[in-house]
């Protein structure tokens, strides 16, 4: 699944949440909460180390990483970039097939990112003016 495609799921589901004025790490976690979300629903293979793996032992993986090290992290951003992008243990970038595509797991990951903060937006404006 693509991560437009993705975010089109996404939004059914954010449809049925009250919107989230989240601050500071209370907003980090939400945007991490997602993105690992994210992750989980894309169906793209996760190639870590040179191991292809499922969306979702990539998302449990993600998730594990965060609740070691995300006290480190002030942002979604550093998430991706310090935690999420690499393996702290060889340094090798992970990366992810979708569709036939392949591509640095970051950049998948800033794209989904980009979507679900413009979706996220666009909910709280459409809550506020309706």
């Amino acid at each position: 699944m693509t991560v437009t495609r993705f975010i089109a799921a996404l939004g059914m589901s954010m449809l049925m949440l009250k919107p989230l004025h989240l601050q500071g790490a209370d907003s980090t976690e939400h945007e991490v909460r997602l993105l690992i979300d994210a992750i989980a629903a894309s169906r793209c293979n996760f190639n870590r180390n040179g191991r292809q793996h499922t969306a979702d032992e990539a998302a449990a993986h993600l998730e594990l990483k965060y609740a070691r090290a995300g006290r480190h992290i002030d942002s979604a951003d550093e998430f991706i970039t310090q935690l999420a992008s690499s393996s702290s243990f060889t340094g090798r970038p992970y990366l992810m097939s979708c569709e036939g595509d392949t591509l640095p797991a970051e950049d998948w990951m800033i794209d989904a990112l980009e979507q679900i903060r413009a979706h996220t937006q666009s909910l709280d404006q459409s809550t506020v003016s309706g």
